[in-house]
Parts: structure tokens; sequence; C-alpha cells
């Protein structure tokens, strides 16, 4: 093999290399996409039948309320509490959240919640700025953490 062959055949490679390992970046964890859709099912305390509803923080006025499809066995579960059944307990949780924010000037957003691959895995809605932390654990499976103001370390 000449010079000129073996320089091609290495710069292949390292191209394919750093193709590779940006194309890994990110792949780990999923992501909340702003979505008018999830902030009028919030807003209007619309259940939709095939979500699932949690909360985190005070029930008073609850840090984020999600909303996961029922097909996904939810294995952070312990991390939230359960929204009770019917609207009520649903319009009580966003109206806290709602009064909170806007005593500490915030406004409320309905998210998307797309897994690593881009899947719709649900819907959240909490105050606009926070990071999030989800991730598909299995063919039916995923975890999502609770909000937090900082990058959040799973």
């Amino acid at each position: 093999m000449d010079e000129r062959t073996f320089l091609i055949i290495v710069l292949v490679l390292c191209i394919g290399f750093v193709v590779f390992f940006m194309s890994r970046s990110g792949e780990n964890y999923g992501m909340l996409k702003p979505s008018n859709a999830a902030t009028e099912n919030f807003q209007s305390n619309l259940l939709v039948e095939d979500l699932e509803y949690w909360f985190c923080g005070p029930e008073s006025h609850p840090l984020a309320i999600i909303a996961v499809q029922r097909r996904f066995r939810f294995d952070s579960a312990k991390l939230w509490m359960k929204v009770g059944t019917g609207k009520e307990s649903l319009r009580r949780l966003t109206e806290g959240m709602q009064s909170r924010a806007g005593q500490l000037n915030q406004n409320l957003r309905g998210f998307e919640m797309v897994d690593q691959r881009g899947e719709r895995v649900g819907e959240w809605y909490s105050a606009v700025g926070v990071q999030a932390v989800i991730k598909r654990t299995g063919i039916d499976s995923i975890e999502v953490w609770p909000p937090s103001a900082e990058k959040p370390e799973p």
C-alpha cells in the first residue's frame, strides 16, 4: 500500500470516529419540547385518557405536573406523587402552581416529553427554564426525574 492510500484510509477513519462520537453525544436523554397543546391541556385541566398524571413538590404548589403515556412502565414513579382521579384534583394542582408562579413572576408552560430517540412519551407542565431528565430505560419503560433549575445529574 502506498503512502497516499494509507493517508486516505487514516483520514476516513478519523472522520468516521468524529461523526460516530458526535452522533452519540446527547443520545442518553430525552428533552422537553414546548407544546401549545400540552399547555392548553393543563390550563383547561383536561385529563387525556391514555396518560397517567403525576406531580412533584408540595401539593399546594407543585414544581411540575407530568402526564406519562400509560403504555410505559414508569421506573422513577417513587420520585413523584400520583395525581388523584378526576378533573378536580388536576385543577387544584394547576391553580396552586399558577398562584405560586404569579407570586414569583414566572410563566408556566406545557411541554411534550420526548425520549432520546425523539418519541413522545408524555406531557410536562412547569415554569419555563427548568431542566429535566427523560430517559427511555427499555422498550416499554421510562424514567423522568423531577425538575431542577440546574443541569440534573441522575
